[in-house]
């Protein structure tokens, strides 16, 4: 019996699909008595088709796309890559955490903590009330410029905030207080306008440094960054002026009213309407809400997006409305990154001081030593011994300013995260102007 028809039957050898095979027609009809059997060279052909569309041995798969994003299922269906940014947006802030410890953020929060010390401590020397914590904190420049010690690490994160954001809220909210005098309410506007003029422009140098940081992009030194606050600190700053404005409008009917509130007469014809006065409070709060949690994102929009101060309050208070679970989640997230982080700065900040005079102890003796970590008389009037506390402190003032730097670090990663949340915006995508920067 042949293998193919015409063809001998010891020459029938069977087609392995990998050379061409001549198929040739088998007649239409069997010969009598035949027994049916299979077109060989029909099943050599489709073999060799299917070959020829199979990827040679060691050839490069084609990736397919990844439920994860990007390209991480190879063919052989098991996942070789993941795209963290679309699997885990939220990862963009342990990344701006990290980024708060370089030189160039570690160093604007020093001396933005720096100015701001000086602002209040000059309020203080005019005589100029202040209330809340702030009266003990400007006698203290070192927690002024260092937010957080390594023995207050706890403490300060049990309160969220450090003392010199503590004292601003305490002027914001004597600011806002029914009960407030006049002196203490023109003192709070003070020192409030020196922390907005401070924070307005570090801020913003900080959210520029963090925003190219996490977008990939080419990162500019200290003198850039301070350079392209200097140039746009005033859109963040006209952003809560104009907001104050709007809250100051809103107020003006209640104002009015308030004046018959004087006479027991009056008292009563606006206690009967008190519902009306309660719906202008709620407005209010939305706007007030809005400008204390906002402040920071208009701080981000002007540092990534070079906006103005009208972008700035339009995607703060959309964000922040649009999205009021995805911005409270990214804060958790921020405060339990801030253990480990503040934690280990200050860490950093006791063990350079602590290794420092560890190896000078070697060669000064124990009496020597142990006279200078209890700051006895002779510490104390000798000029090494004031040079040494003065450098120390201020070694711990520049790294125990990392809170300020993380702060506006996580701020700015929060707001590109939710700018891609309300508008799509991608994780990477920042205003660049290389002529500006």
């Amino acid at each position: 019996m042949s293998g193919i028809p015409g063809t001998p039957a010891s020459d029938a050898v069977p087609s392995t699909g990998s050379e061409p095979v001549e198929a040739v027609a088998a007649g239409p009809v069997a010969a009598a008595g035949d027994t049916a059997r299979p077109d060989i060279s029909a099943v050599g052909a489709d073999i060799s088709a299917v070959g020829a569309h199979m990827p040679a041995v060691g050839a490069d798969v084609p990736p397919s796309v990844s439920p994860f994003g990007g390209a991480g299922i190879q063919g052989d269906g098991i996942i070789h890559e993941i795209q963290w940014s679309d699997a885990l947006p939220w990862w963009l802030l342990f990344r701006a955490a990290g980024a708060a410890f370089s030189p160039t953020v570690i160093l604007l929060g020093a001396l933005g903590a720096t100015a701001l010390w000086a602002g209040w401590s000059l309020a203080d020397q005019l005589g100029i009330p202040a209330v809340g914590p702030l009266g003990g904190y400007a006698s203290a420049p070192v927690s002024v410029v260092r937010p957080l010690d390594g023995a207050a690490v706890l403490g300060a994160l049990t309160g969220l905030l450090p003392a010199p954001a503590t004292a601003a809220i305490g002027q914001a909210l004597a600011l806002f207080s029914p009960a407030t005098t006049a002196g203490t309410f023109w003192g709070a506007v003070a020192r409030l306008a020196w922390f907005l003029v401070v924070w307005s422009l570090f801020g913003t140098a900080i959210a520029r440094v963090i925003g190219l940081h996490l977008a990939g992009e080419e990162r500019i030194g200290l003198n850039g960054a301070v350079r392209f606050g200097s140039r746009l600190w005033t859109a963040p700053a006209s952003a809560v002026l104009f907001t104050l404005l709007g809250m100051l409008g809103l107020s003006l009917p209640g104002m009015l009213l308030g004046f018959l509130m004087r006479t027991d007469w009056g008292l009563a014809a606006m206690g009967a309407i008190w519902p009306l006065f309660l719906a202008g409070g709620f407005v209010l709060a939305i706007l007030a809400c809005g400008l204390v949690v906002g402040w920071p994102l208009m701080v981000a929009a002007v540092g990534v997006e070079r906006g103005d101060s009208f972008q700035a309050i339009s995607t703060a208070f959309s964000y922040l409305y649009q999205r009021p679970l995805h911005a409270s989640f990214y804060t958790l997230v921020a405060l339990i990154v801030a253990v480990p982080a503040l934690a280990l700065a200050a860490l950093f900040a006791d063990a350079t001081a602590g290794l420092a005079l560890w190896a000078a102890s070697f060669g000064m003796g124990h009496d020597r030593t142990a006279s200078l970590l209890a700051g006895g008389a002779g510490a104390e009037t000798l000029f090494g011994g004031r040079a040494i506390q003065f450098w120390t402190r201020g070694l711990e003032a520049v790294l125990g300013s990392f809170g300020w730097g993380y702060f506006w670090a996580i701020s700015t990663a929060a707001y590109m995260l939710l700018r891609r949340d309300v508008d799509g915006t991608e994780l990477d995508e920042v205003v660049v102007d290389t002529t500006a920067d």
